[in-house]
């Protein structure tokens, strides 16, 4: 992946190239960001300029021999680690039983989701591990002299999940590595790593985009529609790889939009026993689907509220939804439209840290009947 690939971050490429230049790579970097961010496509793209043979100023060439290598992932010298999934009858499991299903996940988009990739494992709900096999694994293979270039480079994705155990073997290597041994930790949530591993790391901390930039790369990666990609850019907050998901989801919108007709008609009517039949189709969808959906209802809500101060002109929704949304729009007011978005908002930060969506989807239908009460 070569820098000219990700989009924004232009000043933390500059600084990125500029250590490579004044050949002051960081023996330990910490690549912090939010989830879509493009944390790890920068750490992909960074290693790729120090191997390239043929570097510009600017960025790598992406046609050398190395720069091929790394573009499928399998550079003899650069190693992946990442959280997998134990079984009960192998605690022994390290990330190499799944690097084909983690390659194919890189090659489909270096924006990606431990969502995702928990789900690719067999489970969504089931949160990977690095365990300390993982730790013994890395040791062994940094203790090889490089065989194509300069470094022994480990890329751990989401370092926060490794066990306490596993972190602490790893500590001498990091405090006291080899000339040539490099390490870059990419994480969603860098609180979460020991104090210990954060110490001994150079933090480079990697913003969220913009919604501009956000759009843009929906507009030119993805042939998006300029005023779809401004309103996925909106929902997105940020984070591409939601944003590239929804651009995505193009044929789920009509079954999210009879799900969520379904649902509104029951917390209007205060319906319980309809509504509890409806959660065993939302506990179907999958929790990727789930936080879908609920940026679906959110947008619904913005569509409503935004038609009845432009006389019914709703835009970028299809012909279905604007039919349901004619008729339902007079429920949205000034007065619930706060409490409605907050309840959304708090139902997808909990879905994120999995919580069980039938208890979930149960008492936030409980609270939309409260609001549609109150009005």
């Amino acid at each position: 992946m070569k820098f000219l690939q990700i989009q924004g971050h232009k000043e933390i490429k500059k600084r990125l190239i500029k250590t490579v230049q004044d050949n002051r790579i960081s023996h330990a970097q910490l690549f912090h960001g939010s989830e879509g961010s493009g944390h790890f496509p920068l750490a992909i793209a960074y290693v790729q300029y120090i191997y390239c043979e043929n570097k510009t100023d600017s960025d790598s060439c992406g046609v050398c021999l190395s720069c091929k290598k790394i573009q499928n992932f399998a550079h003899p010298d650069i190693h992946f680690s990442f959280p997998i999934h134990l079984s009960k009858t192998n605690k022994t499991e390290i990330s190499d039983n799944e690097i084909v299903k983690f390659r194919e996940m890189l090659n489909k988009s270096c924006y990606i989701s431990s969502a995702f990739w928990n789900s690719s494992l067999g489970n969504e709900n089931k949160q990977g591990i690095i365990a300390v096999k993982e730790s013994q694994s890395i040791i062994n293979k940094l203790a090889l002299k490089p065989y194509e270039g300069k470094y022994n480079f480990l890329i751990m994705w989401l370092p926060e999940t490794m066990r306490l155990e596993a972190a602490n073997k790893l500590l001498k290597i990091i405090e006291e590595p080899e000339a040539q041994t490099k390490f870059i930790f990419v994480s969603d949530n860098y609180e979460n790593i020991i104090s210990t591993i954060i110490s001994r790391t150079q933090i480079i901390n990697i913003p969220k985009l913009q919604n501009a930039e956000v759009a843009n790369y929906l507009s030119d990666k993805l042939d998006c529609d300029s005023e779809k990609a401004k309103n996925i850019s909106q929902l997105s907050e940020g984070n591409l790889y939601k944003a590239i998901s929804l651009c995505n989801d193009i044929d789920s919108s009509d079954q999210y939009l009879k799900l969520f007709i379904d649902w509104m008609r029951y917390c209007y009517q205060k319906n319980i026993t309809a509504t509890i039949d409806w959660l065993d189709e939302i506990s179907a969808l999958g929790r990727s689907n789930q936080k879908n959906f609920l940026l679906f209802c959110l947008e619904m809500f913005r569509q409503s509220i935004v038609g009845q101060y432009t006389d019914g002109k709703l835009v970028n929704i299809n012909n279905k939804q604007r039919e349901f949304l004619q008729r339902f729009s007079p429920s949205i007011t000034n007065e619930n439209i706060l409490a409605l978005n907050e309840i959304i908002n708090d139902a997808y930060y909990h879905l994120q840290r999995q919580a069980n969506p039938k208890i979930l989807f149960l008492d936030v239908s409980l609270k939309i009947f409260f609001q549609f009460k109150k009005r």
